[in-house]
């Protein structure tokens, strides 16, 4: 093996620093080398050993001061012993005091109206004294116009009746008239036909009879005479008279015969003709008349109806105008004491009764008030107002009234919303009375108008394993609790709730009486609650359900541990809240809600809360809903308490 030269170098090397160049005449022979190396890897696998070890070492210990509970941990934790206890199931809402037997004296006036004159408020007044007067200068001027129309429309009334009678005597004239002659007409044919013409035919009839005799005698006489003239016994002198006699007869006989065909062939006829159409014209006269005189009464009688309505029109009006007067000094129907009738909601639009204020017709504007029989006037929220029933006891505290407490019991609860009142349109308000039911000296003293807080007992329960609804955190369809353990440690619980109020929940299953739970868990394990929101909201959206975690023991609040989800926190009572309010709706408690199961407003909104489209909403789902739409949702203290008996909310 050939040696390196003078000019070769080996690889230098770094001690403490410096950097040394070793040349050739220094390296010693192969041996020395070797013995060399096998130290200086000796040397290293020591040195890495022990560095392990000290990490190990200080690894070992942080972890051991990560998990094991020290006084800074609990440090700023507020606990609450889990506790048996009375729990009631209330209700809580905001009203207003006003008399169980309340006469309010409206405004009767039409229109609106000036108040001119009114006692002060809270005077006691007399039944029958004048507690109101509104303006009535401008119906007195009204009644003054309308005598005038009165007096008018009277006197054309007595026109209207006064024509109607004439008209009625003109008519009965106008028939008798015509049935008169109608009368007359019958009787000149019937005695044409039975009476005149018989007797003319008889007549003319012993006429031509003498007329053919005297012809037939005149004529024998001429013959007679003819043969004495030619025998020379008479002259032609007789003769002459005989022939001109027998000419006389003959023409009589003629005329007679004549007047007899002329009476039997065409005056019977033309007479009894001409008869007979004057008895159909006198029937149809009669009957024209008639209708003339039923055209005639109508007219007489209908102008009569209308003076007679615009009369009686124009008399009530005066009438209304003189009542209207009346009304414009309102007087107490009972004793009592004054109370103006001001809108107590302070709703825009409100009138404020004083003098100058304008009222209008069917408008409160006193209330006698029976102080002995009070009562409050509440809004239940929709979301509680199935939980209210009639007879259900309540505590009511008074505003002005701050050190004492009164009592009372459901009198009515309204079955539509009030209409008035509320600002907003999200939700609905449903009145209920509550009766005051005290005694008398003590109700005396209260005033229409104060505030009042009424607390409505729905349920009563002993012996109620509960916890204050603050340290309950729901994740999906689950709720937990963060524990102190016996040992100091703090560890969280998956828990199972009942029913709740304003201040605690009971619970079902998962803790035990005297366990001490926290109070504020997202002020101190804020990461770690999103960490398991995150993945509840994972496990949720993938359609698994949750598995039961165990208990678990959590670093300190100083630690802190990465988030893994852009989730923010919500507070601890919102939560709760939306865990609640699904248990609410949920009422086979499947963990599902069915259309069947809610209403408005979430009902509107089904099909877009629905997002996987299985036609139910998980609680995920649910917690995806707009939060304006939440706050909507009906909460735990709706539930009914025959809900509780099954196991639902």
């Amino acid at each position: 093996m050939s040696h390196p030269t003078n000019s070769q170098l080996v690889s230098p090397l770094s001690i403490e620093g410096k950097t040394l160049q070793i040349l050739p005449d220094s390296i010693p022979n192969r041996a020395v080398l070797k013995r060399r190396s096998v130290g200086r890897v000796r040397l290293v696998c020591l040195t890495v050993v022990t560095g392990c070890l000290g990490v190990g070492i200080v690894y070992w210990t942080a972890i051991e001061s990560y998990w094991t509970p020290t006084a800074a941990m609990t440090e700023g934790l507020v606990f609450e012993t889990v506790k048996r206890a009375p729990f009631q199931l209330m209700v809580t809402e905001k009203g207003t005091i006003d008399s169980m037997r309340n006469l309010t004296l409206l405004s009767k006036v039409e229109g609106t109206t000036t108040i001119i004159n009114i006692v002060p408020e809270g005077s006691y007044v007399k039944q029958g004294d004048v507690v109101c007067e509104l303006d009535s200068s401008l119906l007195i001027d009204k009644e003054t116009l309308q005598e005038v129309l009165v007096v008018k429309s009277s006197a054309l009334l007595r026109q209207a009746q006064e024509d109607l009678l004439i008209r009625k005597t003109q008519n009965e004239s106008d028939v008798e008239a015509s049935e008169l002659r109608l009368q007359l007409a019958t009787l000149d044919l019937e005695m044409f036909v039975e009476g005149t013409f018989p007797q003319q035919i008889a007549a003319l009839n012993a006429e031509k009879t003498t007329s053919e005799a005297n012809l037939t005698r005149f004529t024998e006489s001429c013959i007679f005479v003819r043969r004495l003239v030619q025998k020379g016994l008479r002259n032609q002198n007789d003769l002459e008279a005989e022939e001109l006699n027998l000419q006389d007869a003959r023409h009589k006989a003629e005329s007679a015969r004549k007047r007899f065909e002329v009476l039997n062939l065409f005056t019977k006829k033309r007479t009894e003709s001409e008869l007979t159409a004057n008895k159909h014209e006198a029937e149809r006269n009669l009957g024209r008349v008639k209708r003339r005189n039923v055209a005639a009464m109508a007219q007489f009688e209908a102008e009569y109806k209308s003076r007679e309505l615009t009369y009686d029109v124009e008399s009530k009006k005066l009438g209304r105008l003189k009542k209207q007067i009346e009304a414009c000094q309102i007087r107490a129907d009972q004793d009592g004491q004054v109370v103006y009738a001001n809108g107590r909601d302070g709703r825009p639009g409100d009138v404020l009764i004083e003098v100058g204020s304008q009222v209008r017709e069917r408008q409160a504007i006193i209330n006698l008030p029976d102080l002995d029989s009070m009562k409050v006037n509440a809004r239940i929220h929709e979301s509680r107002i199935s939980l209210i029933r009639e007879g259900l006891l309540v505590k009511i505290k008074i505003d002005a009234y701050s050190e004492d407490v009164f009592h009372g019991v459901v009198h009515s609860v309204a079955s539509v919303p009030s209409s008035t009142g509320s600002y907003s349109r999200d939700f609905k308000e449903y009145e209920a009375v509550v009766k005051i039911s005290d005694d008398a000296d003590k109700v005396n003293k209260l005033r229409p108008g104060l505030t009042a807080t009424v607390e409505v007992l729905i349920e009563r329960r002993e012996d109620v394993l509960q916890i204050p609804v603050q340290s309950v955190l729901s994740f999906g369809a689950k709720q937990f609790a963060f524990v102190a353990s016996v040992d100091g440690d703090v560890e969280q619980k998956e828990i199972s709730i009942g029913q709740t109020n304003d201040r605690t929940i009971e619970i079902l299953t998962g803790l035990t009486e005297g366990e001490k739970v926290v109070m504020n868990p997202r002020s101190h394990f804020q990461k770690d609650i999103e960490i398991l929101e995150t993945v509840e909201a994972d496990r949720q959206s993938q359609g698994h359900e949750s598995p039961t975690l165990k208990p678990n023991v959590f670093p300190p609040p100083s630690e802190k541990v990465p988030p893994t989800g852009d989730h923010s926190p919500s507070g601890d009572q919102s939560s709760v809240d939306l865990a609640v309010r699904f248990k609410g709706l949920d009422k086979n408690g499947d963990g599902q809600l069915a259309k069947h199961e809610v209403d408005e407003p979430l009902l509107s909104g089904f099909k877009s809360a629905d997002v996987n489209g299985n036609g139910t909403i998980s609680q995920e789902e649910l917690k995806r809903v707009p939060l304006k739409l939440q706050s909507r949702l009906p909460t735990a203290a709706s539930r009914s308490p025959d809900d509780s008996k099954s196991g639902g909310l």
